[in-house]
């Protein structure tokens, strides 16, 4: 008998990291999917800008290529119907000082900055003349970031409209910035010549949802965990 317990021991022992180790190797599968957000964003120009004829460089061509990372298979557009931002882009398209010319909604997954995937931004303003390109990327790390690298040029006069591809010969006019958000607020990134408003929205799927009810009917709903710490109150990133 002592002899059968003293082998049981030392089966078990033998077993133990065996077990630890195969843990170990299966955690991955098990590991929590990136948190999905809707994203939607709305790029305007300045009819009127007050820069006070501030001079601006011409960029090289390998300044001005689209700068998004896009896979189709990550982010999927929303349909208008579900937009957010419709009053805003309605007021702005109102207003004799503004022009609206990117108006985008999207889901996508948010990943951490080595990871993060940016949408594409690649239109021409309405008068024919101005591109804006380039991306916006979400990222989530212990804070949630939205961050715009967009830029604004004119063509010469002798550009097609539709061609996007076509050299700048006019300066370009740059709107790169890493922004700390919130998510269901809304963000302004400004700049003399163009500007972008943008809001961020937890996505919860119809089965989150359903069992959020499920907990709620049975009183067992636990507190909802904010996606990052508040900000300070002077805090002016959201502006």
């Amino acid at each position: 008998m002592h002899l059968t317990n003293k082998l049981r021991r030392t089966a078990t022992q033998l077993l133990l990291p065996c077990l630890a180790l195969g843990i170990s190797c299966n955690a991955p599968a098990f590991a929590a999917q990136p948190k999905s957000y809707d994203v939607e964003i709305v790029i305007f120009t300045v009819r009127r800008p007050g820069d006070n004829g501030e001079q601006w460089s011409i960029p090289s061509p390998e300044e001005t290529g689209p700068a998004g990372i896009y896979n189709i298979g990550e982010i999927s557009e929303l349909p208008v119907d579900s937009y957010r931002l419709n009053g805003i882009s309605n007021g702005l398209r109102q207003s004799s000082a503004y022009a609206v010319v990117f108006h985008k909604a999207w889901r996508q997954p948010a990943y951490d900055n080595a990871s993060a995937v940016g949408y594409p931004v690649h239109t021409i303003a309405g008068n024919g003349r101005n591109n804006i390109e380039g991306s916006i990327r979400l990222t989530r790390e212990r804070f949630l970031h939205l961050d715009a690298d967009l830029m604004m040029g004119a063509k010469g006069s002798h550009t097609a409209v539709d061609d996007l591809n076509a050299p700048y010969t006019f300066p370009v006019f740059t709107l790169r910035e890493k922004r700390r958000i919130r998510s269901n607020v809304v963000h302004y990134f400004d700049h003399p010549r163009f500007g972008m408003i943008a809001t961020v929205t937890p996505y919860v799927s119809p089965e989150e949802a359903q069992q959020v009810i499920e907990e709620e009917n049975s009183g067992q709903a636990e507190a909802v965990i904010p996606d990052a710490a508040p900000l300070p109150a002077n805090d002016q990133l959201t502006r």
